[in-house]
């Protein structure tokens, strides 16, 4: 599910304290495959969006209400999708500006221009990481809502009166 590919994007995304200006970070693959991952959801949640779109105007008996809240929870979930491909942008950037660092020759300021790189690039991977997090969060509370609206409702505990047992007291009797 949708819900659970965007947590685990997040979950993927390396933490703060795993942001090193060396060439044995894995940083900038581990943004390289979320962004590639979260392209993919975020594609899939406008296709899907503008595929029902289509499907509404061209069979609209078809359209169901369950189809139409399903559409809406998916485009909701693509503001907090998009803000975290944009927090990704930044991170890139971030991760750009800390390869030159990282490669030049230290002079005045150089430590301090690496810390400060590290703290801006954890800024916007901590941000990517909420964004999707808050998607994943909407689309489960969307979904749990509509499950529970379309969901038939609990019969009566008792639905039909209830039927006296069978009397004993003929037993034993007249044998």
């Amino acid at each position: 599910m949708v819900m659970n590919e965007l947590a685990g994007i997040a979950d993927r995304l390396p933490l703060v304290t795993q942001i090193y200006p060396t060439s044995r970070s894995s940083t900038t693959e581990d943004l390289e495959d979320a962004i590639r991952d979260l392209t993919r959801h975020f594609t899939y949640l406008s296709h899907t969006v503008a595929t029902r779109d289509r499907q509404a105007r061209r069979y609209p008996g078809r359209y169901t209400a369950q189809l139409r809240e399903g559409t809406t929870a998916l485009a909701h979930a693509a503001t907090p999708t998009g803000r975290a491909l944009a927090a990704l942008g930044e991170a890139v950037t971030a991760t750009g500006h800390l390869h030159h660092l990282a490669h030049s020759p230290p002079g005045p300021g150089h430590a301090e221009d690496l810390q400060h790189t590290i703290e801006v690039l954890g800024v916007h991977v901590t941000q990517a990481r909420a964004h999707l997090f808050a998607a994943a969060r909407q689309l489960r509370a969307d979904a749990h809502r509509l499950l529970t609206a379309q969901a038939p409702a609990a019969p009566s505990a008792l639905t039909t009166l209830p039927v006296p047992a069978a009397s004993s007291s003929h037993r034993g009797h007249g044998r």
